[in-house]
């Protein structure tokens, strides 16, 4: 929560919804956390009680994102209860409280200048200036039936559990020992030599018969399944539908006008010409020959030959990125060039070819782009008043169609959908609707024969579907996929020659014969890997990773071969090196294995200390109270 808070900005908003998060928890009984006094506890850890109201919330809102993930929004709190959602809340809500209790156990209670420190650095309580206002504190916290002293205890828990595991958890130096060996494991390098045996078109093939085909099919049918497809009826309510309806006169859009007009002050801008390399002495003698009187377009055409970039800017403003090339470039007359400028990207010559003044935009230029801002965003506005008469519509007894009529939207029909946005033919549906990955997901967790809750798109839109007729997974008549299994079968008889054949090769190299005689006679190239690590890099797209680990557990001058299957059929390879050059250097790789190190170090150290408090703090699950929650109710 504390996190929230930083982050927060200064608004109202901003403020009133981190209230909210704070009388939440100001409701599940702050005091508890440090008496134990709490009369209804589902569980008590140490001696601190995790308060029912804390844990119903909680519950609910698992049981919320349970419901969203799962497409069942009639998921029940007693079906989620039997399902072992209440078991995953409470060990979420233990695992937190073991950091209280072990807090008390210690005497620990973080100091009043900590919670000062995070009063102080909350931008909910801070006024225009920046500056925290006790007024304004009091004022947020009485309008939201909260003490100071509520609020400020929440904060001392929140402040002891980061202190507890940022403790346990704190930056340790990495040994140099151990990074250096993380470093040379990695960075170890090997070099082969790589015969490929490609699979496809490979001789001695036979091609399968009709009881072979049947056979294939009959034992592998889940590899030609046909995917499930859905049928339904969707009804959008999207703001550009509306636009049309939307009524601005002139007066509206130029009272919107005034009331914004510094946004349609338009900067002073230059069209600049400028010559830039990353050499200064190419640069300075530009600037020699165009103080001798050269032309700028020669001058420029000629170091460009020689290397130098030449670039015409139509809109150089102030704000640009480089505080140097605004300053030269502003401090220049019309028609007049700068001194040689560096910049992070070299040096330049910047000549203003124009001055455009800075300027305020007349209504007239912005008035249709204006307008059309205005209606849209009213269409949008209008959007929650047109998808509450669609609900009242359906909860009335209306079919979708029926309510889709009512608001004026005319209803999309899909049929035959796939789950990536397919028909039939293959070709995408969906193409012009707003959100379409989300309509796509909302379709596919929506039961068959039922609508689904008319839901808010990120764009602002509403949609709401129902689900007419689900095909199910099924596999595809052999009539329809006989060259697919037909050829399923030739790339599996490819490989396995491919397999015998490199074996051949890894034989004859094991009989003391060299892998690139082998190959030649057996007409296959050999390749060279270079540099190879044990990551991949540096080893192409032909060797695969079980290749690369061959190599790397092959012993040098063993000449034993590697044989593994390649994207496009099978290597032999021969380890030809191992070069350690390097790896002992200090590098960026090795500051970046020190960082994962102690991320790691810190992960298993926290973890760990976790387990133990669970060993050190007695933990109690008041039964009674967790089944009076999910009793059945009248």
């Amino acid at each position: 929560m504390l996190q929230s808070m930083r982050k927060a900005t200064k608004t109202w908003a901003a403020r009133g919804v981190i209230i909210v998060l704070a009388l939440s928890f100001g409701a599940w009984g702050i005091n508890d956390v440090f008496t134990g006094g709490s009369r209804a506890a589902v569980a008590t850890v140490g001696d601190v009680d995790v308060p029912t109201v804390l844990f119903d919330r909680q519950f609910q809102r698992a049981l919320q994102q349970e419901r969203e993930r799962s497409g069942r929004p009639d998921l029940t709190r007693e079906e989620a209860h039997r399902a072992g959602l209440t078991g995953r809340v409470l060990n979420m809500l233990v695992r937190e409280y073991l950091l209280d209790a072990e807090a008390n156990t210690l005497g620990l209670r973080a100091a009043d200048v900590s919670v000062m420190r995070e009063l102080e650095s909350a931008p909910a309580f801070a006024n225009e200036q920046g500056v925290f206002d006790p007024e304004l504190y009091d004022l947020v916290l009485e309008r939201n039936n909260m003490t100071r002293g509520e609020y400020e205890d929440l904060i001392r828990v929140d402040l002891l559990r980061e202190q507890l595991i940022g403790t346990i958890g704190s930056d340790r130096p990495v040994p140099e020992a151990l990074a250096g060996a993380v470093h040379r494991f990695r960075a170890e390098e090997r070099s082969a030599e790589l015969a490929l045996v490609q699979a496809r078109g490979i001789g001695g093939i036979t091609q399968p018969d009709e009881a072979a085909i049947e056979a294939y099919y009959e034992e592998n049918s889940s590899a030609f399944m046909a995917p499930e497809r859905r049928s339904a009826v969707v009804v959008q309510l999207a703001a550009e539908a509306l636009v049309s309806e939307i009524e601005l006169s002139d007066d509206d859009v130029y009272a919107e006008y005034e009331a914004r007009i510094d946004e349609f002050d338009l900067p002073e801008r230059r069209a600049v010409s400028q010559i830039n390399a990353r050499e200064e002495a190419l640069i300075r003698e530009a600037a020699n020959r165009l103080a001798q009187g050269e032309d700028f377009a020669a001058v420029a055409a000629d170091l460009e030959r020689r290397g130098a970039s030449v670039t015409t800017i139509a809109d150089f403003e102030a704000a640009g990125p480089l505080q140097v090339a605004r300053e030269a470039v502003f401090g220049l007359s019309e028609g007049s060039v700068s001194d040689p400028v560096q910049t992070a990207f070299g040096w330049h010559l910047f000549k203003v070819n124009e001055v455009v003044a800075a300027r305020r935009q007349g209504f007239e230029e912005v008035r249709q782009s204006l307008h059309d801002e205005m209606a849209l965003d009213l269409a949008g506005a209008g959007l929650f008043r047109l998808s509450t008469v669609l609900e009242d519509e359906l909860g009335g007894g209306a079919s979708l169609e029926q309510g889709a009529a009512v608001v004026g939207v005319e209803p999309v029909m899909l049929l035959d959908v796939t789950s990536n946005g397919l028909d039939r033919s293959g070709a995408p549906v969906l193409a012009d609707l707003a959100g379409r990955d989300d309509v796509l997901e909302l379709l596919f967790r929506t039961e068959e024969g039922r609508e689904s809750h008319l839901t808010e798109l990120a764009d602002g839109s509403y949609l709401i579907l129902r689900v007419d007729a689900v095909d199910e997974p099924a596999p595809r008549p052999l009539a329809e996929v006989r060259s697919d299994v037909r050829a399923a079968l030739v790339r599996d008889a490819e490989n396995e020659a491919a397999e015998r054949v490199a074996g051949v090769l890894a034989d004859r190299v094991r009989a003391g014969e060299g892998l690139r005689e082998a190959a030649r006679d057996a007409g296959f190239s050999v390749t060279t890997l270079e540099g190879v690590r044990r990551d991949g890099s540096n080893a192409g797209t032909n060797a695969s990773f079980p290749l690369i680990q061959g190599l790397f557990e092959a012993s040098e001058g063993a000449g034993e071969p590697i044989v593994a299957q390649t994207p496009g059929g099978w290597g032999v390879a021969v380890l030809t090196g191992i070069d350690d050059a390097g790896r002992d250097t200090s590098s960026d790789e090795r500051n970046r294995i020190r960082d994962q190190l102690a991320r790691a170090w810190r992960s298993d150290v926290t973890d760990s200390y976790r387990a133990a408090l669970y060993r050190r703090h007695q933990i109690s699950v008041n039964e009674g109270t967790l089944g009076a929650l999910f009793a059945p109710r009248n």
